[in-house]
């Protein structure tokens, strides 16, 4: 009786050693799937946010021409290129089709601070396109577009993020297949560049 009581011991002593390793491994089992899930989630609307090529992010919206000649011009005189003016434009205000006062006071087509605007838009109208886009062209100057866009840019918007979506968008821009001409009679416009073959 003895051994039996022993053996039963042993058995049942067993029990519930054998019975976490199957409960921890069908929990393994069970949330390993749920964690893969939870873990690509957070990386895919990482990649959305960041706006992330191929994932969602729709293409950036097309430079109005009337705009394009404006930023052609300040580009000209100022060495800012003018895929960066764009680019900057298209994420602060879409064009002017956006131009509410922001969470941290910035106003207009650029999305200036007040205190910026009065140093580099000279008096005029930061809701205007035409005072505007030179006014972006002086803060970039300013802040040395010359020797190191990204700085420039990061000088602009204090964010990383900022910087990557604007060069983004800037080298969108420029290798769109596009190319701005002027024509001696309209403004510049955008035509497709002739691809060698």
């Amino acid at each position: 009786m003895l051994k039996v009581a022993l053996v039963a011991s042993s058995v049942l002593g067993e029990l519930p050693r054998e019975g976490l390793r199957l409960a921890g491994a069908l929990a393994l089992l069970f949330l390993m799937p749920v964690l893969l899930v939870v873990i690509a989630s957070a990386a895919l609307v990482a990649m959305l946010l960041s706006g992330f090529p191929g994932f969602g992010s729709s293409n950036p919206p097309p430079v109005p021409p009337e705009h394009l000649s404006v930023m052609l011009e300040v580009s000209a005189g100022s060495g800012v290129p003018w895929e960066l003016l764009a680019a900057i434009a298209s994420v602060e205000s879409g064009f002017g089709a956006n131009m509410a006062t922001s969470s941290a006071g910035a106003i207009g087509y650029g999305q200036f601070l007040p205190s910026s605007w009065e140093a580099f838009g000279e008096g005029g109208d930061p809701y205007d396109f035409h005072d505007a886009v030179p006014a972006m062209a002086r803060y970039l100057v300013a802040a040395g577009v010359s020797t190191d866009i990204p700085n420039a840019v990061w000088a602009y918007n204090h964010s990383w993020e900022y910087v990557a979506l604007v060069l983004g968008r800037a080298s969108y821009y420029g290798a769109a297949g596009l190319v701005p001409t002027p024509t001696p009679d309209a403004p510049p416009a955008l035509v497709p560049t002739e691809v060698a073959s």
